[in-house]
């Protein structure tokens, strides 16, 4: 497997950590909250800097701050200038390319209406795809982190267990993230799409600010992920909320292909998810839809409150906004009288970005304090 450019040592990360989780801060709040020593603190930041990682902002440039530091006080931030992370993310009728910064600014994205189905010949369209999205972005390849590979599959080696859409039969026995580095010519990593999805929601979405949550996800099909301590929890074969498994295909499950099977059975056709309309979740239409696709989930919300204590549970997904707004108040009222600290909200990530979580795979990976495997030595 290839590996970043640079290394990051523990601290480098940790820093880093406590940037994204706090916004900017002085050095001073950065060493206290790490107990990192403020000479220690010093050198670690200027090799972030030096990397292109971090930059040095006055109070000024910051809209707001945790920082008690004296206003002369230079800060400490994320650098969305510099390094660029790309996502590649795919459902079963499009694949979606991005650039992106550290801080999950968009720099460049393009959508690929797609129904080739061999993984030799989407990876052929990646390489070519990615290699104009850089060039038509006027960016060097040099900028380039890594990539990540969001796709809606669950990993295994149990051929049993290594699920894929009925559209990808020749992906049951393809090793994704061998096919797509080796095209890619950069360090990548693959995820199934909910688990790629938390992880965006961990660094741009509702859960930026948290340390634990579980996004359900709504795409063709139904997936979760459990963000834990600020870790993505992926169970022991890496499918942890395979949230679909517990809904038959062949029956009413709460999905995105079901309900375009429910706006069908109204005279409503639709080719994708991304053609539904941003209002649908107020269409009176679809309210026997949102309560019965509530009633399924919603013995999985109550577990997930009872089991994970978590501070919240997000639904995002491909679905529109209006539609889990819907669900959310639905599932509050199946909810009233049931006591419990854990909220129930809709995600902050638009699904015309859904590619954002394919891009948040390599940061996590990359930058992620528990991910670093070498040897945690004082001061580095």
């Amino acid at each position: 497997m290839l590996t970043p450019k640079f290394s990051l040592g523990h601290n480098h990360r940790r820093i880093l950590d406590t940037l994204r989780l706090n916004g900017p801060l002085s050095r001073i709040d950065v060493a206290e909250i790490t107990d990192l020593q403020p000479a220690t603190l010093t050198r670690l930041s200027q090799d972030l800097i030096d990397w292109g990682m971090l930059e040095d902002a006055s109070h000024e440039s910051v809209a707001q701050t945790r920082s008690a530091a004296k206003r002369k006080t230079r800060l400490l931030r994320l650098d969305n200038s510099k390094l660029r992370t790309a996502g590649i993310a795919f459902t079963v009728d499009r694949i979606a390319f991005s650039l992106s910064s550290l801080t999950g600014e968009i720099i460049a994205e393009q959508m690929v209406d797609t129904e080739i189905r061999d993984p030799q010949d989407v990876a052929a369209l990646t390489k070519a795809t990615l290699e104009n999205l850089l060039k038509t972005a006027g960016v060097n390849r040099s900028q380039l982190l890594a990539a990540g590979i969001s796709l809606p599959i669950n990993f295994s080696d149990n051929k049993d267990r290594f699920f894929t859409p009925s559209e990808w039969p020749l992906w049951r026995k393809s090793r994704p993230r061998e096919l797509f580095e080796q095209v890619l010519g950069v360090p990548t990593w693959v995820e199934n799409d909910a688990h790629a999805a938390a992880l965006a929601e961990a660094y741009f979405g509702a859960g930026a600010g948290m340390e634990n949550f579980t996004l359900f996800y709504f795409a063709y099909g139904l997936g979760g992920g459990n963000i834990i301590h600020r870790r993505l929890y992926r169970g022991s074969f890496g499918n942890a909320a395979a949230l679909g498994g517990l809904f038959p295909q062949n029956m009413p499950r709460p999905s995105g292909r079901d309900l375009m099977t429910f706006l069908a059975d109204l005279g409503e056709t639709h080719q994708s998810l991304f053609d539904l309309d941003e209002d649908l979740g107020d269409d009176p239409r679809i309210a026997p839809w949102i309560s019965r696709a509530c009633d399924q989930i919603a013995p999985l919300v109550r577990h997930a409150q009872l089991f994970l204590d978590s501070e919240a549970i997000v639904l995002g997904g491909l679905l529109p906004q209006s539609v889990f707004k819907a669900m959310v108040k639905k599932l509050n009222q199946i909810a009233s009288g049931f006591i419990s600290d854990t909220q129930i909200l809709v995600s902050t990530i638009d699904r015309a970005c859904f590619h954002i979580g394919a891009a948040s795979i390599p940061q996590y990976e990359v930058t992620a304090p528990h991910k670093y495997n070498g040897r945690v030595v004082k001061g580095f």
